[in-house]
């Protein structure tokens, strides 16, 4: 994922929102990748940053730790912060994932996450149309149905893509608190449609738009 890009620019505008008028003294990334460490150390110089995946591709980023998003190697209350980017929709059991954050997470700490949006604009044409989504693969790897034009087979395996109403159901619940969720449209330039992107980011609401940003804080 380019920083230049713009649905990066679009994702970095919200993300410092969030992050305004908070310090997180320790940090964690989960799926973690040398632009998201990079990215959080930006923001927070002086935090402590610990970054996990479930594949470790930037063996030169010494944050960087194998870990399971389900089953977090770590203590209770040990972090301020858990940063997750495009990392849920990955996830096979995301209600493990809430349980973990939940528990690793000092009370009144943050988890701000970004995730594909099955609602999205594009979505809701393509199941109108009576074909399936093209961000969530019922078979491993693959988006059997989907038009051959848009691409048929999938480097990435999303087995749970979330709705916007969901997540901001999920995350008002489950111990959280949720204090922002919005939209966002991947625009860059060579973006298919990128036109039609650009005019539903400006007047549909953030529930059509292609990857859901939210802000949810642990109550214990």
């Amino acid at each position: 994922m380019s920083q230049e890009s713009n649905a990066v620019t679009n994702k970095e505008r919200v993300y410092k929102k969030l992050f305004e008028g908070k310090e997180y003294k320790n940090i964690l990334d989960v799926g973690a990748t040398a632009y998201t460490v990079d990215f959080l150390k930006k923001h927070f110089p002086s935090s402590f940053i610990t970054g996990i995946n479930i594949e470790i591709k930037d063996k030169n980023t010494s944050e960087i730790f194998f870990g399971n998003a389900e089953q977090l190697p770590f203590k209770d209350n040990s972090f301020d912060l858990i940063f997750t980017q495009e990392t849920l929709e990955h996830v096979l059991f995301p209600d493990k994932f809430i349980a973990e954050a939940k528990r690793v997470l000092k009370s009144g700490g943050d988890i701000i996450l970004d995730t594909p949006n099955l609602n999205t604009w594009s979505n809701r044409i393509l199941i109108l149309l009576g074909y399936p989504p093209t961000n969530y693969t019922p078979y491993p790897y693959k988006t059997p149905g989907v038009p051959r034009f848009l691409g048929t087979s999938a480097i990435w395996d999303h087995p749970r893509v979330f709705p916007f109403r969901s997540l901001k159901e999920l995350f008002n619940s489950n111990g959280f608190k949720l204090k922002k969720i919005t939209g966002v449209n991947q625009v860059e330039e060579g973006r298919s449609f990128r036109l039609f992107r650009i005019i539903v980011e400006k007047v549909l609401p953030p529930s059509w738009r292609d990857a859901t940003i939210l802000k949810a804080t642990v109550e214990k």
